[in-house]
């Protein structure tokens, strides 16, 4: 077995449509379809998107969200190494001490890619549950949620099966998001560049900076950066508001030309059927893809080095 641990992206940001899925999902496809990574997607948002993204989600109008995860193809009620897992595996079993089952997207070497991303879905009701049950019993948060992503993904076993996990978080500060944040090694914040996004900026900072008190000098969480997203770099209001922001925050903001662009081929991608799926199959010309790149490539080098990502790319 390999002794190597993955290393742990999470993606935060205390207001909610700033688009965490979607910086999660570009930077997983990035990895895997690019650079030939593993890649393990974890859904702790309550909305499920990367759920729905990667894998699908069922229609369910009596569940909590209107949503259900599907039964997962593997499991097998006659099975039983399948005794311990739920039919419907999501992230949430886990916290009860539950064996759980990544599910296959279309990103797999079956489709023609020679690296692949699977998902550990959401389950809406169930981590509705988890954040009611555990918010207000301090005793059990720090013994069932606070290190319990850590103790699941921080490890050999998933170091053996993937080269990185991404966190999809959910914006509330919550038990399991204070659990993500516990278990990442990386971190990146996005906003879009207007008022209301911004206000959640200084409160994740904080965050990350309490959660680093925790932790011991070598296991620091590493903010890689703010990552602006929608951004209309031509209209005033944007480009003056990320020039105020490398000016007070500097340290933390990326390269100025790296952020993602206000495009309909982000939105585009969550359309059923769609093809192509992914941002990096479609025209390479187009302005979302470079900037995608970009980004993607940025924070790669940032996690694991440029010389790794650099050799990487030329790999076929």
């Amino acid at each position: 077995m390999s002794s190597k641990k993955p290393l742990i992206l999470g993606v935060f940001q205390q207001k909610g449509g700033v688009g965490k899925t979607a910086v999660s999902s570009i930077v997983a496809e990035y990895a895997s379809i690019k650079t030939h990574m593993n890649v393990l997607v974890v859904d702790l948002d309550m909305q499920c998107n990367s759920s729905d993204y990667w894998v699908g989600m069922e229609s369910s109008s009596q569940s909590t969200g209107g949503q259900l995860p599907p039964i997962h193809p593997d499991w097998s009620a006659d099975d039983p190494d399948c005794e311990d897992i739920e039919e419907r595996s999501t992230i949430a079993d886990t916290f009860y001490g539950k064996e759980v089952l990544p599910y296959e997207t279309f990103v797999n070497p079956k489709n023609g890619f020679t690296g692949k991303v699977d998902c550990l879905l959401g389950h809406p009701a169930l981590l509705e549950k988890i954040n009611t049950e555990f918010s207000n019993e301090s005793g059990k948060i720090e013994k069932k949620v606070i290190n319990r992503l850590k103790e699941v993904l921080f490890n050999e076993y998933v170091g053996e099966d993937y080269d990185l996990v991404v966190l999809d978080t959910g914006p509330s500060r919550n038990p399991v998001f204070r659990s993500a944040i516990r278990c990442a090694t990386h971190a990146v914040i996005p906003f879009e560049p207007e008022e209301k996004s911004m206000q959640g900026i200084n409160a994740m900072i904080q965050v990350i900076q309490s959660d680093n008190f925790a932790r011991d000098d070598e296991n620091q969480l590493n903010l890689v950066g703010l990552v602006p997203n929608k951004v209309k770099i031509n209209t005033k209001l944007h480009k003056g508001t990320l020039d105020m922001l490398h000016e007070s925050l500097g340290s933390i903001m990326l390269p100025d030309d790296i952020y993602l662009p206000y495009s309909i081929a982000y939105p585009e991608r969550d359309l059923k059927g769609i093809s192509p799926k992914s941002i990096f199959q479609i025209s390479k010309h187009h302005t979302a893809l470079k900037h995608s790149e970009s980004l993607c490539k940025h924070i790669l080098c940032e996690i694991f080095g440029s010389v790794e990502i650099d050799n990487r790319l030329k790999q076929k």
